[in-house]
C-alpha cells in the first residue's frame, strides 16, 4: 500500500510502499479515503512532539470504509463506514476508567504518531475504537470532525463548559480548530469575539458566528476585548495559538470568574502570569488534550443533525501531502484541507 512517510524529522514526507496490513482479532481493516491535514502534522514531522519514534507515518484525522474484518469482529461489517478514535487506550488506567481517555496512561498506538497513520490507504483499528458514521455524513466532513471538530468541542463544551449567553474569545480564530471554534461558540449561544492576525480572515469568522473581529495591534488583543465587552472582559477564551504574548493577553482579558482553555502548544514558550491576578478574580485555566471517544461520538451525531458544519476548503491527492503541509505552513486558509485516495 501507498503511504507519506517521514524518515528524518525537518523533511517532507515521501511516497512509500509498505505492506497491506491484515486484520486479525477483533481488527477492522480501513480503507482510508479522507485525511485531515492537521498543525500536530506540521510538528510532528519537525520533531517537535516528544516521543515520536522515526520512520513516522502521519495523518490522525481519518476516515473511510472497512474492507475486511479479523475473525473476532462482532458488529461491524465489510463496506461500513466510519472514523477510528485516534488513541488505542488501555481501558483499565485511572483515566480511561472515568471515562477521560485522551489521557490514558497505557497507549497501544497514536494514529499519525509512529509507523501507522492516516496518509496510507489502509489502516487497521480494533472495533472498539472504530465509530461508525451515518449515510448522510460526509467522509471528508467526518475526517475534520475527528480531530479539528471535536477539539473545539472538547475544549469549549467540556473542558471551559462554555454557557449560553457568555463571551467567548477564539485567538486564532482563521484556522482549522479556531474557525470551528467560532462556529461552535455561536451556536452553544455565545456571544463570539475572533481574535486573528490576518484580516483577510474577518469574512470568515463572521460567517460562521462571529459577532467581532479582532486583529492584534502592537498592545496585543485584551484592550479590545475590554472595550468591546463594556470593561467586563471575556468569560471564556479558547486559545488556539498559545504563544507568550497570546496567553497573556488572554488572562489580560478575562473577566472575574473567566476561564482560559489553552488548545494550541509551543515547547519553547512558557507561560507567566501575575499570581494575584488570578488569585483575587478567581481565573480559571485549562489545558484542553484532544477529546475522549465519547466526544467523538457526540460531534458525529451533531454534525447527522446539522448542529455542526465542517468546514473542509481543498482537497490535495495523497501524494500531494508535501504541497498540503506547506500551505498549512504558512496559514492554510479559513478552515480544513484533506487528502483524498
Amino acid at each position: 500500500m501507498r503511504a507519506m512517510v517521514v524518515s528524518e524529522f525537518g523533511q517532507q514526507p515521501e511516497l512509500t510502499e509498505l505492506p497491506r496490513p491484515v486484520p486479525g482479532g477483533d481488527e477492522l481493516l480501513l480503507r482510508v479515503r479522507a485525511a485531515g491535514v492537521c498543525h500536530t502534522d506540521l510538528k510532528v514531522r519537525d520533531g517537535l512532539v516528544p516521543d515520536v519514534p522515526l520512520p513516522v507515518t502521519l495523518g490522525h484525522e481519518i476516515a473511510g470504509e472497512v474492507e475486511s474484518v479479523g475473525p473476532d469482529v462482532q458488529r461491524a461489517s465489510v463496506g461500513d463506514r466510519g472514523i477510528p478514535y485516534g488513541y488505542w487506550t488501555c481501558g483499565r488506567c485511572r483515566f480511561c476508567i472515568r471515562g477521560r481517555t485522551s489521557l490514558c496512561e497505557e497507549l497501544g498506538l497514536r494514529y499519525g504518531f509512529g509507523p501507522v497513520g492516516g496518509y496510507s490507504e489502509y489502516v487497521l483499528v480494533p472495533e472498539r475504537f472504530f465509530v461508525p458514521i451515518p449515510d448522510n455524513v460526509a467522509l471528508d466532513d467526518a475526517a475534520v470532525a475527528s480531530c479539528s471538530v471535536v477539539t473545539a468541542y472538547h475544549a469549549l463544551a467540556k473542558r471551559a463548559r462554555l454557557a449560553t449567553g457568555e463571551t467567548a474569545v477564539v485567538v486564532g480564530a482563521g484556522g482549522g480548530v479556531g474557525l470551528h471554534a467560532v462556529q461552535l461558540a455561536h451556536r452553544m449561544g455565545g456571544f463570539v469575539l475572533a481574535v486573528d492576525i490576518d484580516l483577510g480572515r474577518e469574512s470568515n469568522a463572521v460567517e460562521q458566528g462571529a459577532n467581532a473581529f479582532v486583529v492584534p495591534g502592537g498592545e496585543g488583543f485584551a484592550a479590545a476585548v475590554l472595550d468591546l465587552t463594556h470593561g467586563q472582559g471575556a468569560d471564556v477564551v479558547f486559545d488556539a495559538v498559545a504563544s507568550h504574548l497570546t496567553m497573556t493577553e488572554s488572562i489580560a482579558c478575562l473577566g472575574s470568574g473567566g476561564r482560559l482553555v489553552l488548545v494550541g502548544y509551543r515547547p519553547t514558550d512558557p507561560f507567566t502570569a501575575a499570581t494575584a491576578d488570578i488569585v483575587f478574580r478567581e481565573i480559571e485555566i485549562y489545558g484542553s488534550h484532544w477529546a475522549t471517544i465519547t466526544d467523538v461520538v457526540e460531534v458525529v451525531e451533531m454534525i447527522d443533525r446539522g448542529l455542526i458544519d465542517p468546514i473542509v476548503i481543498r482537497e490535495f491527492p495523497l501524494e500531494e501531502a508535501p504541497a498540503a503541509l506547506e500551505l498549512l505552513a504558512v496559514g492554510g486558509g479559513p478552515g480544513r484541507s484533506i487528502l483524498t485516495f
